[in-house]
């Protein structure tokens, strides 16, 4: 059987970690190990991680002063010593046959397994599930995948590292890591450069992979973001070239921009975050940066073809209302903040009109 390393970054996941190990630990795929890598934890999580070390010789502990994710995640690759490698964040937890499916799926025919995920948002009163799977199934070429890349990034299944199983020798020989210098979106730029070196891609139509969302908190929305529209233009800007250089931008295009515009959006969106210190000018000028941008710019048309938010938001950026964007944010943050449940129709009202 081929050894699989499971990397599992740490950090003050003490109400979550146990049963992430636990679901890794119960995968029907034995060959395992289990690399624990704690990225300078203030609770008890170095405490859990290094009672499961000792309990099963399958688990390795590694501990270090807080360098962020993409470090933690390189270290994890250091310390593997198994043939594949597959990751899972310290909040979630795996199906008991994720391991297996995945390797049975690459069968040494294909470099890469992508599966879906189940989203479990739980909230005060009830839990949501949602769940992204590929519309398509079996071993495809590097070609054929790039001509779904749009699809299957519409439905968030390229970003993540999470729902996949990486061959290390691939990793390794390329010299492929993880940015640390980059804060947001590090995932998608190791998976770009992944991608570059497959020859054929296996994808699996089944949900093997569970995060947890607690009370609708998501990474994006949780805090006040610096730079974010930079970061954000260089992401998408590093999808195009990728399509770009292999010739299915064009195939992929309404896929890409359309989602270009939801990310604009989550730009206006952070810059009226609770926790940002923006002050009236401050916020004035990101907005006017944003509009005056040729990538925004050029999105117009994608953003006419949306719902009534992205249509309002098109508009004011085709006539250059920094004034009016300015507007919409401040009345939508009261809104939310004050008055929720008429928030959350307008939500409601929003989806059922484009549908």
């Amino acid at each position: 059987m081929i050894k699989v390393s499971i990397i599992v970054p740490v950090y003050n996941a003490e109400f979550y970690l146990r049963p992430c190990i636990d679901s890794i630990l119960n995968q029907t795929y034995k060959n395992i190990e289990i690399i624990l890598v704690d990225n300078g934890s203030t609770d008890s999580s170095r405490l859990i991680c290094e009672e499961y070390s000792k309990k099963h010789d399958n688990i390795k502990f590694d501990f270090q002063e807080k360098k962020g994710p993409s470090a933690t995640r390189n270290k994890g690759i250091d310390l593997a010593t198994g043939e594949y490698i597959q990751f899972v964040d310290s909040d979630d937890y795996i199906e008991k046959d994720m391991t297996e499916k995945l390797v049975s799926s690459m069968a040494g025919k294909a470099d890469l397994a992508i599966c879906g995920f189940n989203t479990l948002t739980i909230g005060d009163k009830n839990t949501k599930l949602q769940k992204m799977i590929p519309q398509f199934s079996g071993v495809i070429s590097i070609e054929e995948f790039n001509k779904k890349f749009g699809e299957l990034f519409n439905a968030n299944l390229i970003n993540s590292p999470c729902n996949k199983l990486y061959n290390k020798n691939l990793i390794k020989k390329n010299r492929i890591l993880f940015k640390e210098d980059v804060n947001m979106g590090e995932d998608l730029l190791f998976n770009l450069q992944y991608f570059k070196q497959c020859t054929n891609i296996s994808l699996l139509n089944e949900s093997l992979y569970n995060y947890l969302r607690i009370n609708n908190i998501t990474t994006l929305t949780s805090s006040y973001k610096e730079d974010f529209f930079i970061n954000q233009k260089m992401l998408f800007e590093s999808v195009r070239e990728y399509l770009c250089e292999n010739n299915t931008y064009d195939s992929n295009k309404d896929f890409i921009e359309n989602r270009y515009t939801f990310s604009i959006i989550g730009c206006f969106e952070n810059l009226f975050h609770k926790n940002s210190n923006l002050n009236y000018r401050l916020i004035k000028k990101e907005i006017i940066e944003i509009i005056l941008d040729e990538d925004v710019i050029n999105s117009i048309e994608y953003f006419l073809k949306g719902d009534a938010q992205r249509r309002l938001i098109g508009y004011c950026i085709k006539n250059k209302s920094a004034n009016l964007i300015y507007l919409i944010f401040t009345l939508k943050k009261f809104i939310r903040n004050r008055l929720t449940p008429i928030f959350n129709l307008l939500k409601k009202i929003n989806r059922k009109f484009m549908k």
